[in-house]
This record gives structure tokens, C-alpha cells and sequence, in this order.
């Protein structure tokens, strides 16, 4: 929902059609900004309900933008969601909203972004849930350059990653994987999956699945095998994967055929170095 700061709605949208937010609540919302403000706050983030919670995000223009979210729904992201979409509000009405009597049915076609923008939105999360964590993310230049100098992007994300997000931004570098930034920075990894996350719903990042190619076995491979000394169940493992193994499929497409978990496969093909050959294939652009 987006507000006026005297409390009058300009634009609602909820998926189902339903209007949560109506008159009376708006005129309470925008009054919660009003009593922060009485504190030196710029604005309130959020209000927590037993079963919701609304977040906020006030634009220079002091105009309200409003998320009605389900108490146990991922908050960071739906903070840069919440972020994305007050700035494309804003870069699209910037004249609207200082009429002395914003009109609501103005703003109506604003509805086409807010499905369009959440339709990529849950394609990311789809994208980057279902990859596991051999995924390799990198910044885009251009991206991240625009959303720190003009939308205090870097801001917000410090807010609500701290020093440790400071750490993954700083490591990313198009090639260390999830997994690999996890084990370097000594952070779990879901929480650098989160930052990555949220690093791609702002589209400052590209990210890639990682492909195995293993050439053709020959005898110099038998013997480089020899030298590895790889045990028992692992030359099994390889033996099985080499088919597989052919730069086209991920790795955890390959685990999921071969019926292991990811990191035991990445942590035999990493044992042959420079035998094999990874291979980045866009999944997120």
C-alpha cells in the first residue's frame, strides 16, 4: 500500500484483490510516523501483530510505502522488495504525488509493476533455493554502482546485515561458490545464501550454476588417478559421474541423478584439480 504522510491511500494492491488496509488504518499508520518523528526517527521499519506484520518505508518525498506480510515471511528480503518497489513508485510519479490532492485511480497502473516486479522477485528465490549452494555469484559493475550512489542500497543493507554482510559483498569475486564464500569467511550458509539473496532481488548480481566437464578417460587419467590415491568408495563415486560430467548438467543435478549429496561430489571432483574443468553457466541475469 502507498500512503501520503496525512494518511490518505494513493495505491493498494494485495494478490488476492482483497483491500487489507483500509481508510482508518492508513490515517493510524501514517500517525505511527508522525509519533516517531516526535523521537528525532525518521520513520518507524516495522509493527509486529500476532499473526502480520506491517513494514515501512518512507521516500524523500514523505510519501509511505507499506507492506502487509505474514509474521513468519523472510523480513530482509522482503525489506529489499519493499525498497525495490518504493523506488520504481517514486521514479514513475514523481510529479503525481506533489499534487495538493493526490487522486487514487492516478496510480492504478502501477499494479502491472507490482506483479510484474513480484514475478521476478519469486524467480529469484526460486532460482537461488533450488541451486543449493554450488552456485557462484558475481557483481555486476554498473548495477551495484547505481543502487549504492542513488538508492541507499548500501545503507539498507548494512542495516540489516551488518559486519558479516560487509564480508560477503567484499568477497564476492564471480568465482567463489556459496559453499566456497561460507567455508572462507567462516559464516553458516545460510546466511550467506540470504545475502545473496537479497543481493539479487536488488539486481546488483549474476548468478551461476557450476558445471563439471571431465575430458575423456585415458590412460594418463588412469594414471593421474593413480597418483591422486582416491579411497575405495570415492573412485566409485567418479567412475559413476564421469558420463555426467560433461559441462552441460550442474552439480547438483549431477548429485541428484547419482543419488548423493552435493558437497560428497564437489568434494571428490575438487580432489582432481585441474582434471576437471568448471564451467559457469547464467541462471540468473
Amino acid at each position: 500500500m502507498v500512503l501520503t504522510i496525512g494518511g490518505v491511500p494513493i495505491f493498494h494492491y494485495s494478490p488476492d484483490g482483497s483491500r487489507k488496509l483500509d481508510e482508518l488504518l492508513s490515517g493510524f499508520l501514517t500517525a505511527i510516523t508522525s509519533f516517531a518523528s516526535e523521537f528525532g526517527e525518521r520513520s518507524v521499519q516495522s509493527l509486529a501483530f500476532e499473526g502480520s506484520e506491517v513494514m515501512y518505508e518512507q521516500t524523500e518525498s514523505d510519501i509511505i510505502c507499506i507492506f502487509l506480510a505474514d509474521v513468519n515471511a523472510p523480513k530482509k528480503i522482503l525489506r529489499a522488495v519493499l525498497r525495490d518497489l518504493s523506488r520504481k513508485f517514486m521514479n514513475r510519479y514523481s510529479v503525481e504525488v506533489e499534487m495538493d490532492i493526490p487522486v487514487e485511480s492516478i496510480f492504478a497502473d502501477f499494479r502491472g509493476e507490482v506483479e510484474l516486479s513480484l514475478k521476478y522477485y519469486e524467480g529469484v528465490l526460486k532460482t537461488t533455493s533450488s541451486l543449493s549452494s554450488f552456485v557462484v555469484p558475481s557483481m555486476k559493475a554498473d548495477s551495484s554502482e547505481m543502487a549504492s550512489n542513488t538508492h541507499g542500497f548500501l545503507d539498507q543493507y548494512h542495516r540489516d546485515f551488518g559486519g558479516i554482510g560487509n564480508k560477503i559483498l567484499e568477497t564476492i569475486d564471480g568465482e567463489l561458490s556459496i559453499h566456497d564464500l561460507s567455508a572462507k569467511l567462516g559464516i553458516e550458509e545460510k546466511a550467506v545464501q540470504e545475502a545473496v539473496e537479497y543481493l539479487a532481488i536488488w539486481g546488483v548480481l549474476r548468478i551461476s550454476k557450476m558445471c563439471p566437464q571431465i575430458e575423456g578417460a585415458d590412460e594418463r587419467f588412469d594414471a593421474y588417478l593413480g597418483l591422486v590415491g582416491l579411497p575405495e568408495k570415492e573412485y566409485q563415486l567418479l567412475k559413476r559421474a564421469m558420463t555426467l560430467c560433461d559441462g552441460s548438467r550442474s552439480l547438483g543435478e549431477i548429485s541428484e541423478k547419482l543419488g548423493v549429496k552435493s558437497e560428497r561430489l564437489h568434494e571428490v571432483l575438487s580432489k582432481l584439480g585441474e582434471q576437471v574443468e568448471w564451467k559457469l553457466v547464467d541462471v540468473l541475469e
